[in-house]
């Protein structure tokens, strides 16, 4: 909508304000439309004016002085039209002397027009200039009109079906900060964030939301405009109000704040459908909380009972998932309520009565992962919170669920992303049939650990290397083993001789010397009393893929390699591919960053962030040869191999 701000940047109009701070109190004022009068010094010709139609509100009237300096006749009419266009709501009074700069008004004229709250304006240009003004005015009037439906009409597409719809407030912030190219945050001083576009707004929104918190509603700080709506009418200045913030760089004209408005009524009536949906359906805590300590006794039918509310169907279930979030040096009530109420109507949370950083949430099994999803986005939304989830289980069985989840949460800080999930057995060596695992391992191994040519010490120490050397580049296998990394590289050359395996240049080779490590730390088979003679360990050890085909008859690697592989093969960044060239490549990230067209920052990122999902710990510590459950290169190289075929593994050739 044209303002007197738009007509005074018209260069032709030679415009300006009378007085000194006009332009910030009424640069904004609408203008519909420029009336011309000349003002003689009959009074009469005024009074004529009265007895016009009435023009509408907005009205810019334009009077033109044959001379610089008015007459006292001629000031007398501009106070008695004043007075008039007080009455009119008129937008203006422009003073023309073309040709000339107008001179000095008297204070009482001034008095009068302020009074009036009339802003007075100036113009020296000729008035063939404004000729054309209000065919402009009509143009910008029909674009004003046409943005504003536009405008609206997006604003309603935006709504939800239901207003009561959680993600109604975000889809809201998410397109008015499109239309208005600005930062947009919805916020409560007791809920917190409700909903902000982009995701950086919270923090640049902060000092304005508190600002008005104590009465300054709008700002203008550093090249920002802020303004700040409440969408809580019905309780402004309470604890619970919610504000609209919006943060643009270019100010906010009629036609941005009309839309403001309009997406701060649907903002406020989004959010008391979503209050009032909660105050009906919300179970309260105490509930929840018996509900759980119920399910944890394997009482299924009593906490069915007992659980109340809306949600109830919750329990209607054959199975479910147990999350445990620890909110480590943050209290726990800020992220219990937070969990209460985006996961309202789809899981059971409580707070854990033993733990008091311990927040406990069952997610029925049933198709889709939004809870895990949601969990997942506010882990890594809040510093310092760490959170472990356990396997589907039945029902009755949340108690074993609970375990996983705990004792994942405890693993969860050594994440990338700070989520573990529990229940799956971490190393692949236990589930090889034993003796004939045993008898494969000491047949690999026998040259270094049977006919070892070199001093006891000295095998000792190659046997302690192996582990940590296998898994990790020489210079950080040479950090975690406090050596050099040509004394790592000395010592896999000496192994890999005595062995004959090449254990610098085939991952191969190494992927299948650290399982045969991992069996041989494994306790022996308990003997068989009464043992069938084809279930001896046979004389001839089995090679690497009569191991894996005896392991694969009751299909238990294979539903460890998924159940391992679950976490990466759900991350959109591809990390099975990335992890399967990086071990096709013998660990080398160049070489798996030209294989992929990637960068070697990327690959670097992706494989640490991949074993970190998998459990391997990426601080290059040392593992010990009887670590039996510290997960190693080789059960990730293992797991792809077992379902996917890559890498290739296969026996070494005999006497290489």
């Amino acid at each position: 909508m044209p303002t007197l701000d738009y007509l005074i940047n018209e260069q032709q109009l030679r415009l300006r304000f009378l007085q000194p701070g006009h332009a910030s109190r009424h640069g904004a004022t609408r203008v519909t439309e420029v009336v011309a009068r000349p003002l003689t010094e009959a009074p009469h010709t005024l009074g004529d004016l009265a007895a016009d139609p009435p023009f509408e509100d907005g009205t810019l009237f334009l009077v033109t002085l044959d001379t610089p300096r008015p007459t006292p006749a001629q000031l007398r009419a501009l106070d008695h039209l004043i007075r008039l266009l007080d009455r009119r709501k008129a937008a203006g009074l422009v003073i023309g002397t073309p040709g000339h700069d107008l001179r000095a008004l008297p204070d009482a004229t001034l008095t009068a027009a302020n009074r009036a709250e009339l802003p007075l304006l100036a113009t020296s240009a000729e008035t063939t200039a404004w000729d054309h003004v209000n065919e402009d005015l009509r143009l910008r009037r029909v674009q004003f009109a046409e943005r504003q439906v536009q405008h609206l009409d997006g604003l309603l597409n935006r709504l939800p079906a239901r207003l009561a719809d959680p993600t109604a407030a975000r889809r809201i912030a998410d397109w008015l900060s499109v239309a208005l190219d600005a930062e947009v945050l919805v916020s409560s001083a007791r809920r917190g964030v409700l909903a902000a576009a982009p995701d950086s707004a919270p923090a640049g929104l902060a000092h304005a939301v508190i600002t008005s918190a104590h009465g300054a509603p709008e700002a203008h700080g550093g090249a920002m405009h802020t303004r700040i709506v409440s969408i809580s009418p019905g309780s402004p200045g309470g604890e619970d109000e919610a504000r609209l913030a919006i943060a643009s760089h270019e100010p906010f004209d009629s036609a941005a704040t009309a839309l403001i408005q309009h997406a701060a009524k649907l903002l406020g009536l989004c959010d008391q459908a979503r209050r009032e949906h909660q105050a009906r359906t919300r179970t309260p805590r105490a509930v929840r909380h018996a509900a759980f300590q119920l399910l944890m006794r394997g009482e299924t039918v009593l906490a069915q009972v007992v659980y109340t509310g809306a949600a109830q169907a919750l329990l209607d279930t054959d199975s479910a998932r147990v999350f445990v979030v620890d909110t480590g040096p943050q209290e726990r009530e800020a992220t219990l309520s937070w969990c209460e109420r985006a996961l309202a109507e789809e899981a059971i949370v409580a707070p854990c009565p033993g733990k008091p950083k311990h927040i406990l949430i069952l997610d029925p099994a049933r198709e889709g992962d939004r809870v895990e999803t949601v969990l997942k986005e506010m882990i890594a939304a809040r510093e310092g919170h760490l959170m472990g989830q356990s396997r589907p289980h039945a029902l009755a069985e949340t108690a074993v669920g609970y375990l996983e989840a705990l004792t994942a949460v405890g693993d969860a800080a050594g994440t990338p992303h700070r989520v573990r999930l529990g229940g799956s057995k971490a190393k692949f060596a236990p589930l090889l049939p034993r003796r004939a695992a045993k008898a494969w391992a000491a047949a690999l191994m026998s040259p270094l650990l049977d006919h070892f040519p070199g001093r006891g010490d000295e095998r000792k120490l190659l046997l302690e290397t192996l582990p940590t050397a296998l898994s990790f580049k020489h210079t950080e296998a040479a950090g975690g083993l406090g050596v050099h990394r040509n004394t790592v590289t000395q010592r896999l050359n000496r192994a890999g001789k005595i062995l004959s395996l090449d254990l610098r240049g085939s991952a191969n080779d190494r992927v299948l010397t650290l399982l045969a490590l991992d069996i041989l730390a494994l306790p022996d088979p308990d003997p068989d009393p009464d043992p069938d003679p084809g279930t001896d360990t046979p004389a001839t050890p089995p090679d690497f893929a009569a191991l894996m085909a005896a392991a694969a008859e009751d299909g238990g690697p294979t539903a460890w390699a998924e159940e391992r592989l679950r976490p990466v093969r759900a991350d959109q960044r591809d990390l099975v591919e990335t992890l399967c060239v990086w071990l096709e490549s013998n660990l080398s990230t160049r070489e798996t960053a030209r294989a992929l067209g990637l960068s070697e920052a990327t690959v670097r990122n992706h494989t640490r962030d991949a074993a970190g999902l998998l459990g391997m710990d990426f601080s290059t510590k040392m593992v010990g040869i009887t670590d039996t459950d510290v997960v190693t290169v080789a059960d990730i190289a293992l797991a792809l191999h077992v379902l996917l075929g890559r890498p290739a593994l296969t026996q070494p050739p005999r006497g290489s």
